[in-house]
């Protein structure tokens, strides 16, 4: 029998989070500023705010 695996910390999730937005959220968002900027229109943070949900999702953070 194996032992239950030890829940991830508040510390490790906030590492795990910080990983995946620089990799998967801020180019999105980084994207959408620069795309407003040459077009002079507002930004479509959509897929951004799809991607940082997602993450959110995958790394919830403990209850206290």
């Amino acid at each position: 029998m194996e032992p239950d695996p030890v829940p991830p910390t508040l510390g490790q999730i906030q590492d795990l989070r910080r990983a995946a937005y620089a990799a998967e959220s801020d180019p999105l968002r980084n994207e959408a500023d620069y795309d407003a900027l040459v077009s002079g229109t507002e930004p479509d943070y959509t897929a951004w705010m799809a991607a940082v949900e997602a993450i959110k999702a995958r790394y919830p953070l403990p209850e206290l």
